[in-house]
């Protein structure tokens, strides 16, 4: 289980790397489906099997798909170009290194963020017992549609406006040209 557990997050993590240094979009892309992937890994080894399958159905599917097709309509020439690294992308490398590592430390201390943003010990108001006495996908639905409901629908309110704002760009410079 440790081994699995330490193959999937170095494969988040290199996946997560590879979002940022990648040159070209597509890779960059790609390398974001790997993170889900790897992500759904560890959700499995959490035992949170819903979220999982949410996680690859959803993210990795769904959103990647939206993702390469606005790609492919903002820009279908710009593969061709390439930038040389430049020092803020090695900037942002080294502070998602730094803010992981940190991470890393908080949750294997088992040190959890309450709600006034103090750190404490405790197990936070999901404890395993808790989701498993309820079960994972009511608790999850029950939150998400409850306490989290303006944040799941502002994001999907922005995915439509990225779909719509990049098919609007390319047939603007379609009739330009």
């Amino acid at each position: 289980m440790t081994v699995i557990f330490g193959l999937a997050a170095v494969i988040a993590f290199l996946g997560a790397i590879g979002v940022v240094l990648s040159q070209r979009t597509i890779y960059s892309a790609m390398s974001l489906v790997l993170n889900m992937v790897a992500l759904a890994v560890l959700f499995l080894l959490l035992d949170a099997q819903f979220l999982a399958a949410v996680q690859i159905i959803v993210y990795a599917g769904a959103v990647m798909v939206l993702f390469v097709f606005i790609i492919a309509l903002l820009s279908p020439g710009a593969e061709e170009r390439v930038r040389p690294l430049e020092l803020r992308l090695l900037l942002g490398g080294l502070g998602a290194v730094i803010f992981t590592l940190l991470v890393g430390r908080l949750t294997l201390n088992g040190i959890t963020i309450g709600p006034h943003g103090r750190m404490h010990g405790e197990l936070g108001p999901f404890a395993p017992t808790l989701v498993n006495a309820h079960g994972q996908v009511q608790t999850l639905g029950e939150q998400l549609f409850t306490t989290y409901l303006l944040p799941f629908e502002v994001t999907s309110l922005m995915l439509l406006v990225a779909a719509v704002g990049a098919v609007y760009l390319s047939r603007r410079r379609r009739v330009a040209a």
